[in-house]
């Protein structure tokens, strides 16, 4: 190994840096090429500094100038200048200093930089020498800006689209939804498990639950739509979007998503039905010929040539859906739209459904 020819063994067993083959000085040599390293000497009272080329470097000094404490002081951002001009006060208390501050170069650019410094007290009991190494932490500042800018963007336009902002766990149960508690009015108590859905309306609860499940048994987008009795008392319509954050093995960490205020609407545009003295809304399909019955979607996939698979990817929906479409059996009925968008797939690749007076709804090809 090459670090081995840098060793030796002294009689005694011990192992030390061979003096003929390196030498101090190569390894801060072999660390300032970084770029990002700097190291200083100096005589505390007279504020003269040793400095290396790579604090020269960054700094953006000449290295033929010589540096004092006050240049440097003098170059810290004005903005921190207060907080951070005392550092030669305190390595002459004896003090050790750890700082991290701006300074503002000599070409006008500016650097952040983390300053650690020992004081070396003198045969008189007081601090005479001091030394430090002055890190380059400008990128590291620079990443974190970014995300910061990227986590207030993300903010913003949550705060400007979505009423409601949420975490779950990778099991699918509640996590963090502080917004979803402030517009139902549920505790935190009362939204675990699944007692968030005793806040959606007892009609869209089981289709809730549904399209829930099965975007957390898949591993799949999320988007369905509900009413929710909020705080006052009063039911309205949300749109509710998530999606799986994903470990790099697949496996999935959380959960997040929003839950979209569409006041009057469904997802499609069409207006909601105004509830009806039994407290249930009867969807309002924007056509006017009938409701597809489970034996027509079937029909119409077997006429058309489509797998379940390709039907759901044309109409946007998931396979279960279309099982439950499907089924005469089924509890559960999808939404409107949803129906609207699985008929309009289908219309498309070549059927029409027929709802004709004294007949039974049926299908022919166009």
């Amino acid at each position: 190994m090459p670090t081995r020819s840098l060793m030796r063994k002294m009689p005694e067993g011990e192992i030390v840096i061979s003096q003929r083959a390196v030498s101090s000085r190569h390894f801060l040599k072999l660390i300032e090429d970084t770029g990002k390293v700097g190291f200083w000497s100096a005589d505390l009272e007279s504020e003269m500094i040793e400095a290396s080329p790579g604090l020269y470097r960054i700094l953006g000094l000449d290295p033929d100038e010589d540096i004092s404490f006050s240049i440097i002081m003098d170059m810290i951002h004005p903005e921190d200048r207060a907080a951070h001009g005392d550092q030669i006060s305190v390595l002459r208390a004896g003090q050790s200093v750890c700082r991290e501050f701006r300074v503002i170069r000599p070409d006008r650019t500016q650097r952040w930089l983390l300053h650690q410094a020992d004081a070396i007290i003198g045969p008189t009991g007081r601090a005479s020498q001091g030394i430090g190494v002055i890190f380059d932490v400008t990128a590291q500042h620079d990443a974190i800006n970014s995300l910061m800018q990227r986590h207030d963007r993300l903010n913003a336009l949550i705060t400007a689209t979505a009423s409601v902002f949420w975490i779950n766990k990778a099991n699918g149960e509640p996590s963090e939804m502080p917004q979803w508690m402030a517009l139902t009015g549920q505790s935190y108590g009362e939204m675990q498990g699944l007692g968030w859905l005793d806040a959606v309306h007892p009609d869209d609860r089981a289709r809730t639950f549904a399209a829930w499940t099965t975007a957390v048994e898949h591993t799949a987008p999320y988007n369905t739509e509900y009413r929710v009795q909020c705080a006052d008392g009063i039911y309205r319509w949300f749109n509710a979007r998530g999606a799986p954050v994903l470990n790099r093995d697949g496996s999935v960490r959380e959960w997040v998503g929003v839950c979209l205020n569409v006041p009057g609407r469904n997802r499609y545009g069409a207006p909601v039905p105004e509830t009806g003295g039994s407290g249930t809304v009867t969807p309002d399909l924007p056509v006017s010929d009938g409701v597809l019955t489970p034996g027509q979607v079937r029909a119409a996939r077997g006429l058309t040539n489509l797998s379940k698979d390709e039907l759901a990817a044309r109409a946007n929906v998931s396979v279960s859906t279309i099982n439950r479409l499907e089924d005469p059996g089924s509890s559960v009925r999808p939404r409107a739209d949803t129906i609207l968008a699985v008929r309009c797939a289908l219309e498309r690749a070549g059927v029409e459904f027929t709802f004709e007076p004294g007949r039974k709804p049926g299908i022919r090809e166009v």
